[in-house]
């Protein structure tokens, strides 16, 4: 049973939540005939580097096996050395890619587990070598997560035999179990194999469990990048949950105490993901870090412990970096109407919370979502009428310029004469100091809200620049050239929505007057020594 009463816009994710996610399917496995394992790399063929990187399956003939991902996204093909490349006759089984963070340990890296304890397995394969791809060239093996290996060993799998891969090796045979709990492929959830397996871990802390005081539990996250979850875990414990962080603890006493608990909380990730592991029932309260952010994951562990769920907005986390943050916690009305509190109004930390968000956001050069916008509006609204009262408060954060259109503010930077590149600069802000007479010789601007275009004018034999955008240098480094001239104009979206205005300081010691949207500023042959820009947003 799931509670989404207490979301800001608690119709909108009814429809998704009425899902199931047990899948009706009996597992098997592939054999792969002289395949490849290929370790992690965060490096492809074309010398791309991505975070999720490669690694996996390849058979004979080249072909990347796509269901040896860690999930679609995490994993793939790259052509190793052959040199590299080592040879055995040996039969193995292929248990997955290790990725390293907690709440992947108990979903992807145990989906493959269930073949250790079938039948076919103890028939055919008991004797076989058993291995697996630790992410992150080989950093990451089961060693380097204790509770990983503990939970192995509660599983009853002998973990001294599991063999990491770290070099590209040729196996006569791969044995490829199938996933047992998959969200990002067909057939999305789990299977009675991964739900008795997690039960298996369940049991064990049945039968080891002793009593503890603490029936109510709060698991604490603790980054940086969620801005305000100390204040929920205090509000929390005011409700008599016991806050916890849970890397601080033994597998084991995780285990007795969630088989305890009678009500657990926490921020949607890894920490929630352990309510795998609480008995059938118990009440649960989630808290999302942003809109769209409940994960597939955490609805199908709802389904498997048949938690009485409950769903609760908390955050106004409104800006483009949905996964990695930063994140705004503050106590919401609704948090305070489902614990039976009356809201009076935010508190002065939950301003100082959301001021803090917003200008580590804008630092990071993050857009605003137009969806989450819509989504947090009324709320937003509200919130913004109340923290006008605290003019004081909001002077002590020193926030960026028009830091109330909650956009990314444009940023620039240039190269003088004798002292190279500035600091990235904010709008408005001028970029040299005017007194020292160094003169400009290269600009990069940038803007993630939109494309912005520029180009800069060495001299009449030479002309222009090439027009370049985002980030991307206009002039040259290197060779004592300065610049006369500007230009710096939006792309069709972002002329729109904002004006781009300009000036130059030249060594006459004068400023020129403002340009904007294009339009040419030439210096007739005073060299440039400073710039200012900024925006204004457009009035329809």
């Amino acid at each position: 049973m799931t509670n989404l009463d207490y979301l800001y816009k608690s119709n909108s994710k009814r429809e998704a939540f009425a899902r199931k996610y047990f899948v009706d399917k009996k597992l098997g496995f592939q054999v792969i005939e002289k395949g490849m394992i290929l370790p992690h790399n965060h490096v492809n063929d074309d010398g791309k580097r991505t975070y999720t990187g490669y690694g996996g399956i390849v058979d004979s003939e080249g072909e990347y096996i796509k269901e040896s991902f860690i999930h679609y996204g995490i994993g793939g093909i790259y052509t190793p050395p052959p040199e590299s490349i080592q040879h055995s006759s040996e039969t193995v089984i292929y248990i997955g890619l290790f990725y390293p963070l907690w709440g992947h340990v108990i979903t992807d890296n145990i989906r493959r587990l269930w073949f250790l304890n079938s039948e076919e397995f103890k028939e055919n394969f008991k004797n076989c070598l058993i291995v697996y791809v630790p992410f992150a060239e080989g950093k990451c093996t089961i060693e380097k997560i204790p509770n990983f290996r503990r939970l192995l060993e509660i599983l009853e799998v002998d973990v001294d035999k599991l063999q990491p891969i770290t070099q590209p090796t040729k196996f006569d045979k791969i044995i490829l179990p199938d996933d047992s709990f998959s969200v990002k492929s067909f057939p999305r959830g789990f299977t009675a194999e991964y739900k008795e397996t997690i039960d298996r871990v369940r049991d064990f802390a049945i039968k080891n469990r002793t009593l503890t005081s603490s029936k109510k539990v709060y698991y604490f996250h603790g980054r940086r990048s969620q801005i305000g979850e100390d204040r929920l875990a205090d509000y929390l414990e005011s409700k008599g949950y016991a806050v916890v962080s849970p890397e601080t603890l033994t597998l084991d006493e995780q285990l007795n105490l969630l088989i305890n608990c009678e009500s657990f909380a926490s921020t949607i990730g890894s920490c929630s993901h352990n309510a795998m592991f609480l008995r059938d029932g118990t009440e649960a309260i989630f808290i999302p870090r942003i809109l769209n952010r409940f994960t597939t994951y955490q609805q199908a562990i709802d389904e498997l412990r048949s938690l009485k769920a409950t769903y609760i907005d908390t955050t106004l986390s409104f800006f483009s970096n949905s996964f990695y943050g930063p994140f705004c916690y503050i106590v919401s009305p609704q948090l305070k109407k489902f614990f039976g509190d009356t809201f009076n109004g935010y508190d002065e930390e939950d301003f100082k919370i959301f001021l803090q968000y917003v200008k580590d956001s804008l630092r990071k050069g993050l857009v605003v979502n137009p969806n989450l916008m819509k989504y947090y509006a009324p709320v937003l609204e509200d919130f913004m009428a109340q923290l006008k009262q605290h003019e004081n408060l909001i002077a002590s954060y020193d926030m960026p310029p028009h830091w109330k259109e909650f956009r990314s503010s444009l940023t620039y930077q240039t190269h003088v004469a004798h002292k190279g590149w500035s600091a990235w600069l904010n709008e408005d802000q001028v970029s040299n100091d005017i007194e020292q007479q160094l003169d400009i010789q290269a600009v990069k601007i940038n803007f993630p809200g939109h494309k912005v275009y520029y180009s800069v004018y060495f001299n009449d034999a030479e002309g222009w620049s090439e027009e370049v955008t985002n980030g991307e240098q206009a002039g040259t480094t290197g060779k004592s050239k300065a610049i006369y001239g500007i230009k710096i104009r939006f792309d069709e979206a972002g002329a729109k929505e904002f004006d781009i205005l300009y000036r130059v300081h030249t060594f006459d010691g004068n400023w020129t007057d403002w340009a904007k949207n294009g339009e040419v500023i030439y210096s007739h042959g005073q060299k440039l020594n400073a710039i200012q820009i900024k925006l204004e947003k457009r009035t329809h």
